[in-house]
This record gives structure tokens, C-alpha cells and sequence, in this order.
């Protein structure tokens, strides 16, 4: 089945904000916020780790406490928030709070639309 193509939209559409959204990620990657994160979850053997289960991690996803949510107003805001609002997850926890939030945000959506 070929894909169906995107219509184009006069103005900011969704292509567009894909666009906008991994620029301003790539752009928080090297924030001092995000580093300061890094920093404050290694221990004294150079490892990092999960600051929810406490395990040892060889690769940390620093996540944001409150979801960054949709590109809108306020989106640029709660992603270049102060490092007390981050904190540094193993893989495993990280994927655990992404699906709740996911399911929430689907949930509210579909009340929302009725």
C-alpha cells in the first residue's frame, strides 16, 4: 500500500510542527539544565543512576517531572525548565512513565472531544 501524502497546509501544519519540536529538542539536548541533571546522577564510579528505582544505568533518559506536552504558547517554557523540574531515569522506568502518560493523554483527549 503506498502512503498517502500530506496535504498541504497554508500556515503552521502538523509537518511543520514536527519540524519546530525536533529542533527545539535537539536545541534543549545541550541545555545547562539538562547537563546539570547528567552531573547530578553520577556516583563516584563514574556510573549513572536511575534517580526513581536507584539502579545503575549505562545510558540515562533525563525526563521532564511534568510532560512538555503539545507545541503550543507554552510549550517552549516547560521545556527549557530549571533543572529541578528534570530528573535522570534508566530506560526501563522511563518507558514505564511515558506509557502512563500517553494513555492519560489519550484519555483526556477523547473526553474532551465529547
Amino acid at each position: 500500500m503506498a502512503k498517502s501524502k500530506i496535504k498541504p497546509v497554508d500556515g503552521l501544519g502538523p509537518y511543520e510542527v514536527k519540524k519546530i519540536r525536533a529542533a527545539l529538542r535537539q536545541l534543549w539536548h545541550r541545555s545547562l539544565a539538562r547537563k546539570l541533571v547528567v552531573k547530578r546522577c553520577l556516583d563516584k564510579d563514574g556510573w549513572s543512576y536511575c534517580e526513581q528505582c536507584f539502579s545503575r544505568t549505562p545510558k540515562l533518559a533525563v525526563d521532564h517531572i511534568t510532560p512538555c506536552g503539545e507545541v503550543d504558547g507554552g510549550y517552549i517554557g516547560r521545556l527549557f525548565c530549571s533543572s529541578q523540574f528534570l530528573r535522570g531515569l534508566c530506560q526501563d522506568c522511563h518507558k514505564v512513565k511515558t506509557k502512563k502518560e500517553r494513555v492519560y493523554t489519550s484519555l483526556r483527549r477523547k473526553t474532551n472531544k465529547s
